[in-house]
């Protein structure tokens, strides 16, 4: 369930000559998007099951895995949108863009409307020092975005494309990533050849080039089967995962 809070109604068409403003008469308004993830598939028997699930579902560990959980649903939810709306730009929401979480349970149409029988509220972020926190620091090299918004350095194609593949695979859509595989791998080729003097860097590279013929053959299997198959994912892991560590190669450095 997906509800959004705080938007603005669609201005009406003024009649008059608007009245000069200083920017001061209003205060600034955010929008926020309320999700309610239901694991519907896996039903309490009675009030005293869910309970005892509940307490031990805030730790620390069920709390991430939850998170991963809800956060993996709501992924392939927005797949979903963007394929039934033509809209294929529908923003992946990440876990530093919670602003807060419940794990709760209740029942019927109060829990579709986010009201629960019990619930805690959870640190979905985590603290400073936690593992979660950490993850997300070392993963978000700041001076890069800096430099990318100043255009004082450029994004490579290969930067979209492959966490848009590692998305699709994560959210079970094995088409999408098998036919952008080779494209991406491609473009990572070309676009990162020059980017670190390493001798892993330049392994890395040539074991992409040697991968290509195999994946123009999977691209072209893939069309003319029209679905996947199984073992199809895990065809795409070595490649996908040698780029992958190729761009955490050059975030490292780039910090």
């Amino acid at each position: 369930m997906i509800e959004t809070e705080g938007a603005l109604p669609p201005a009406r068409r003024r009649r008059r000559k608007p009245k000069q403003s200083t920017g001061r008469e209003h205060q600034p308004t955010v929008t926020l998007t309320t999700v309610t993830m239901i694991r519907a598939f896996l039903p309490f028997w009675n009030d005293n099951e869910a309970s005892e699930w509940l307490v031990p579902a805030t730790a620390d560990e069920r709390v991430d895995e939850l998170m991963g959980e809800a956060l993996s649903t709501l992924d392939r939810a927005l797949a979903a949108e963007a394929a039934a709306t033509g809209r294929p730009y529908v923003q992946s929401i990440g876990i530093d863009d919670v602003v807060g979480a419940r794990i709760g349970f209740g029942d019927g149409d109060r829990l579709s409307d986010g009201l629960y029988l019990e619930a805690f509220e959870i640190d979905a972020r985590g603290g400073t020092a936690s593992p979660r926190r950490e993850r997300m620091n070392r993963t978000r090299p700041l001076a890069r975005i800096a430099a990318i918004i100043g255009e004082t350095d450029r994004a490579a194609a290969c930067e979209f494309l492959i966490p848009r593949i590692r998305s699709d695979l994560e959210g079970g859509r094995e088409m999408s990533a098998a036919l952008t595989i080779e494209v991406a791998v491609r473009s990572s080729i070309v676009e990162l050849d020059t980017i670190l003097d390493l001798p892993e860097h330049a392994a890395d590279l040539d074991r992409l080039e040697e991968l290509l013929p195999e994946l123009t053959e999977l691209t072209d299997a893939v069309l003319a089967e029209g679905k996947a198959w199984p073992g199809l994912a895990e065809s795409l892991e070595e490649p996908l995962g040698i780029v992958e560590r190729v761009l955490r190669r050059r975030r490292a450095f780039d910090q």
